[in-house]
């Protein structure tokens, strides 16, 4: 007959000795506290499971925290989501953004040059090819890392990943002068002379 018993977890012990080392048990102390919260207590096999169940968990995120983040533009990586944020707003990157176009901008103008050397371009500067070109020259600088890209696809469902803002000025712009653009031919329909700007 066990006369060593445990309360809070329920079960019996034979001698004294094991019951002691049972109350330094994290399984007891788990016990403890569902006891207090007006819970019943758990199994030794069950409070197992649920230690590895978070031991999987707490690795899972480490996994995602050893997943860095990185900026194209600048060369640097992130070790958190906050830091790659902070890094995106601060004044260097987007110095460093701005250089980024601004070479984007003369490599499309160089490859025009090119193309006018050649004879493969017309005579009349083509906005829209010229904004495709940027646009596609600044979607492969801003190609996102395979830690964002993973978290993104693991995203898509709850939230559709944001466009980087130099993208949304670019399709902004393109908008716009479709606008203009609309604008002026139906006006020379109506015959009526819209100024030049």
């Amino acid at each position: 007959m066990a006369s060593y018993t445990c309360i809070s977890c329920r079960v019996a012990f034979a001698d004294g000795e094991v019951q002691r080392a049972h109350y330094k048990t994290d399984w007891h102390r788990y016990n403890l506290k569902r006891k207090v919260a007006d819970m019943p207590p758990v199994t030794a096999e069950n409070f197992q499971e649920r230690v590895l169940a978070q031991r999987a968990t707490a690795e899972q995120q480490l996994s995602d925290a050893a997943a860095t983040e990185s900026c194209t533009v600048c060369n640097k990586k992130f070790s958190s989501a906050n830091a790659y944020q902070n890094h995106l707003q601060s004044h260097k990157h987007q110095q460093a953004e701005r250089q980024a176009l601004l070479a984007a901008q003369r490599k499309v103008e160089k490859m025009n040059e090119k193309n006018l050397e050649k004879g493969v371009c017309d005579e009349k500067e083509d906005n829209d090819a010229k904004n495709d070109a940027l646009q596609r020259v600044l979607r492969e600088q801003q190609r996102p890392s395979p830690a964002k890209l993973a978290k993104v696809q693991t995203q898509q469902g709850a939230a559709k990943a944001e466009k980087p803002p130099r993208m949304m000025w670019l399709e902004e712009q393109v908008k716009r002068r479709e606008r203009e653009e609309g604008g002026e031919a139906a006006a020379d329909e109506e015959g009526v002379n819209l100024p030049d700007s």
